[in-house]
Order: C-alpha cells, then sequence, then structure tokens
C-alpha cells in the first residue's frame, strides 16, 4: 500500500485522527505543566530533587596545614588514594548502614574503586537512580568534595553527614588492626556541616513534544492496524479450511478447464451410423 493509500485512508477517518492528536496534546500538556482551570492558567511543572555537600579533609596528626614549612604533597596523593576508597562497596555500604538508604539506589561517582573494592552501586546503571554519591579531590589540595544527590533536602543532607563518618570509622579499624602508632595515623577533619538545598529543573517544551509524537504515532496505528485485524479476522472465521485463493487464478483455472475439455471433443473420432456400410 502507498503512501498516498494511507493518507486517504486516514482522511476517511479523520474524526479519529482529530480525537487522537486531541488526546495526545492534552496528555503531554498535563504531563509537562500544571494547569489550572479555575484561572485559567498554565505553568511549567518543575522536577524538584535535593543536592548536598560536605567537604573533608584529609590530615594527619602532626598537620602541616598551619606550617607554611611543611609539605603538602603526601596528604594531597593519600587524598586521592581516600577518594577511590569512599567510592568502593565498603564505605558506601556503612553510608547505606547510617541513613537506611538501601544500596542499590545509591548511585556512585567518582574515581575508579581501588582494586578489589568493588563499586557501591555496581555497574553503572542505565538509568539514574534515585540517590547518588560523588567524589571530587580538589587540585592540589588535600581536600575531598563529596556531592550527594536525593529526593529531599533532608536525605541529601544525611547522606554527605553519613560519608565522613563512615570512611573514618573504616579507616581506623584498619589503623587499629595494624597497630599503626597514633602519630602516623591519618585523620580526617569536617570542614563545617553538611549542606543541602533544592535543585527545581522545569521541564521543557521539548518534552511536551516528545511525549505528543509518541502518543500520536501509536494512535495512527491503532487506526490503521485494528481495522485491517478485525477484517482478517472475520476472513478466517467465514472459511477457516479453505485455502485463499486469488480471484484472477480461480478464473485462470475455470478458462484451462473449458479448454480441455473442448480439445478432448474436437480429438474424439465420431461413431460410425448404422446404415453406413
Amino acid at each position: 500500500m502507498t503512501v498516498v493509500a494511507l493518507l486517504k485512508e486516514l482522511w476517511g477517518r479523520r474524526l479519529l485522527v482529530a480525537l487522537a492528536a486531541l488526546f495526545a496534546a492534552l496528555v503531554a500538556l498535563f504531563a509537562v505543566y500544571d494547569v489550572d482551570p479555575t484561572a485559567p492558567s498554565v505553568a511549567k511543572r518543575d522536577h524538584v530533587e535535593a543536592q548536598g555537600s560536605i567537604e573533608i579533609l584529609v590530615d594527619s596528626a602532626k598537620s602541616p596545614i598551619a606550617d607554611v614549612g611543611r609539605n603538602l604533597e603526601p596528604l594531597t596523593a593519600r587524598a586521592g588514594v581516600f577518594a577511590r576508597y569512599i567510592a568502593g562497596g565498603k564505605v558506601i555500604a556503612e553510608v547505606s548502614k547510617q541513613t537506611g538508604i538501601p544500596v542499590r539506589e545509591i548511585q556512585v561517582a567518582g574515581p575508579a574503586p581501588l582494586p578489589g573494592e568493588a563499586p557501591g552501586a555496581g555497574e553503572a546503571p542505565s538509568t539514574q537512580l534515585p540517590y547518588g554519591i560523588a567524589i571530587v579531590q580538589r587540585d592540589e589540595l588535600p581536600i575531598l568534595n563529596v556531592v550527594t544527590r536525593a529526593p529531599t533536602v533532608k536525605e541529601a543532607r544525611e547522606l554527605a553527614a553519613a560519608a565522613p563518618a563512615a570512611v573514618s570509622g573504616i579507616v581506623a579499624g584498619i589503623q587499629q588492626r595494624e597497630e599503626i602508632p597514633p602519630s602516623k595515623r591519618v585523620t580526617f577533619r569536617v570542614l563545617g556541616p553538611a549542606q543541602a538545598n533544592p535543585v527545581t529543573e522545569a521541564l521543557g517544551a521539548k518534552v511536551a513534544l516528545l511525549i505528543f509524537a509518541a502518543l500520536f504515532a501509536l494512535a495512527i496505528l491503532l487506526i490503521l492496524g485494528i481495522p485491517r485485524l478485525i477484517g482478517a479476522w472475520w476472513a478466517a472465521e467465514e472459511h477457516p479450511d479453505e485455502p485463499q485463493q486469488h480471484p484472477q487464478l480461480r478464473v485462470a483455472s475455470i478458462a484451462t478447464a473449458e479448454e480441455v475439455v473442448e480439445r478432448a471433443q474436437l480429438e474424439t473420432p465420431a461413431a460410425p451410423h448404422p446404415g453406413d456400410g
């Protein structure tokens, strides 16, 4: 069937096409915009989530921070190691335990974990998870920025606040088992309380257009496909056992049979008359 024939068929069902377009437009409108029929007014619907953050200073018992003559490079290098360590499964599992958020719902972003450390959220998911933790080290400084994402401000703040305690507790346990002297132990200092703020993202007209196009295309397929499905169904019901044969083939078969009969009559010799002889 050509495009012209499809367009003619749709024109014959133009009322259904118009209703489908109206339905798709209304769904797209209500999905992206807040519609107030009493005003009346239309405003963009906002997608709201929260973002939290906290800063962790990787320090030592004899801190070089206040001594201008001390070198910060060893602590800076150690901060890079701990950035990878936080992205590991043990720290994320401890954060999950403290906050009550399942590990499988926390998406981890940051440096690759250390060898043997599985990421807290497993492989990178194809879709965004409800919660997220990103670990970023400041260049040339022994400071780690932990940035969190959550549906609410409270949860984003709790995720950020749990990260320093989780990594500090795990590292302290390692130091005790290894019997590292207190003077050589790494310490973690929190630079201020965890912060969190709502982040608003307005859904735009592009989203509405995509929703409309998807729904309208589906409706057109239904308008064209359902009558054909019903016709095929009834045809199968009327002739369940008869093989489908094209009308031209049936005409050709009849014509061929008639030719065979006529030829047989011409080739058959006439019977002799009784008086001949």
